[in-house]
């Protein structure tokens, strides 16, 4: 399967809470603590005032050749090995967007918040990544720290989906999507109490060839604020941008896009498109 045309599904209130756009290139081996002391003062100057520090991300890669289980890339590190430059957070002063950069990763992320503002749509966030990246492209061109070359590609969206809108219980998941049938050939194990999945999918373009992965992790859960039930559906879509430069990059992620929205459709059920308002696609 691929996904090819142009006009993509949309919901007026889809349950998503979280996206993030991430580009993973190869690694700025002489990138220092201060660098991003520095850094921060660029993006202060666009409404980053806040910053965090976190441990790095391991690097992942997406292989085709040789192995049918995704590669994740594992760094070694010896005794005489300096620690690394920290991942940093430059968060907005309403905490609903942020950048992360590290060594060999910048990371833009819209999040709803305690406030659960409205998402602002892929073309947004995506204005909010390349405006970041092209910052940090100066900034290390100026700093004579590298180049940004691009090695991995990808877009991840976190999906709520509250209890009472279509389902009451977690075991209801049959309600929710269409790959999971409530379905048993007796009747001794009745009703679940809660279901949960994880799935992944070749992103090929039209001739078959594999240009990524569309991965789909379902949980059940629970609201931290008020403890009602809700399945969380993360949805990861990753891949080597070709050709390996801006342009490259900048179709992968909208292909990405593409997987994740219609994948998110074909994987949920036509009654839960009603009460998220689907109009079109």
């Amino acid at each position: 399967m691929n996904a090819m045309a142009t006009r993509l599904p949309e919901f007026d209130e889809p349950p998503v809470v979280e996206v993030a756009i991430s580009l993973q290139f190869k690694a700025f081996e002489s990138l220092k603590a201060p660098h991003l002391g520095l850094l921060w003062r660029l993006f202060r100057e666009e409404g980053y005032s806040r910053v965090e520090e976190h441990g790095e991300l391991e690097p992942a890669f997406e292989e085709f050749e040789g192995t049918t289980v995704p590669a994740v890339g594992i760094r070694i590190r010896t005794f005489d090995d300096a620690p690394p430059p920290p991942r940093v957070w430059f968060l907005n002063e309403a905490h609903n967007e942020l950048i992360q950069v590290q060594r060999d990763r910048i990371v833009v992320n819209w999040r709803a918040g305690a406030q659960s503002e409205p998402y602002p749509r892929y073309p947004h966030i995506l204005g909010r990544f390349r405006s970041a990246l092209n910052s940090l492209i100066e900034f290390a061109a100026s700093e004579q720290i590298g180049d940004v070359l691009p090695e991995q590609c990808e877009v991840t969206y976190v999906n709520h989906m509250r209890d009472g809108i279509g389902w009451e219980t977690h075991g209801d998941l049959d309600h929710v999507v269409t790959t999971w049938q409530n379905r048993y050939s007796d009747e001794y194990l009745g009703a679940p109490e809660d279901v949960g999945f994880k799935v992944r999918y070749r992103m090929t373009d039209e001739s078959g060839r594999a240009l990524g992965r569309l991965h789909v992790v379902l949980q059940p859960a629970y609201r931290s604020a008020d403890g009602r039930p809700i399945f969380v559906m993360n949805m990861i879509a990753r891949g080597k941008p070709t050709p390996a430069n801006l342009e490259g990059v900048f179709q992968l992620f909208d292909l990405e896009h593409e997987w994740i929205v219609r994948g998110f459709t074909s994987i949920t059920t036509t009654r839960m498109h009603e009460l998220w308002r689907r109009r079109n696609g």
